[in-house]
């Protein structure tokens, strides 16, 4: 990642941190301060999820992660902590009931999975209710995204609370958010379009990529062959020599 895009992602980063602070009652501070907070921030963030893209790739073979892949990355920060270790889940696993020796018919065996189920994704429950409870709802109301109760006459004309970046967006684009910010990492992602390559043998960037890689395997041929020729006939004249 380049220098220019670090202060971007920081700088988007600065305003988050400073709701989360002044939420936790801190209104003022020294610059330096603030710095440090949101570099201690970025680089835990960024702990996360290369953790996430290094199980996403040790687990399938691929560096886009599922919920799997997140949820050990949140372990191995510390973000979840298991009620129990990896031996002791194995050895709950091998000494508890079969699913099998539970009665399918009275349900004993539905509300059996049910309970383990639940006693499995404990932490993650935990950590849910724990994001969405009250310790954190003042977070919520001091970046504007949290919804007041509404009254009799709000319910008949609710607007959705929208937060920080959102508002600012659309009040410096006249033309819309969509169609200013597309391509970038404020906005949606832009269609991708084939480049056009201007004069030379291909049309395309991926016609000279294609021509390249054959080129490339042609040449490796023609060296292997040279080679091989080379090998035959030092051979030959090891025969030609011993007779």
């Amino acid at each position: 990642m380049s220098a220019s895009a670090n202060e971007l992602f920081t700088t988007l980063l600065r305003p988050a941190v400073l709701h989360i602070l002044r939420a936790a009652g801190f209104h003022s501070a020294k610059p330096s301060v603030i710095d440090t907070v949101v570099d201690l921030t970025a680089r835990y963030l960024f702990l996360l999820a290369s953790r996430s893209a290094y199980n996403a790739y040790s687990n399938h073979n691929d560096h886009t992660p599922d919920v799997t892949d997140v949820r050990m990355a949140m372990q191995d920060c510390g973000v979840l902590v298991p009620t129990l270790t990896g031996a002791e889940e194995l050895w709950r696993e091998i000494l508890r009931k079969p699913l099998e020796d539970y009665d399918d018919e009275t349900g004993a065996r539905a509300k059996e999975i049910k309970r383990r189920d639940a006693e499995d994704t404990a932490d993650i429950a935990d950590f849910i209710d724990w994001v969405k409870g009250d310790y954190n709802k003042e977070i919520s109301r001091i970046a504007g995204t949290l919804k007041a109760p509404p009254t009799a006459t709000e319910t008949l004309d609710a607007e959705e609370l929208e937060d920080y970046l959102n508002t600012l967006m659309k009040k410096h684009s006249k033309t819309g958010v969509e169609s200013r910010f597309q391509g970038t990492v404020l906005g949606h992602s832009a269609d991708p379009k084939p480049i056009k390559v201007e004069g030379g043998p291909a049309d395309s960037i991926q016609e000279w990529c294609l021509k390249t890689r054959e080129r490339s395997a042609k040449t490796a041929k023609e060296l292997q062959e040279k080679q091989d020729q080379a090998n035959a006939r030092k051979d030959s004249e090891d025969v030609r020599m011993e007779d």
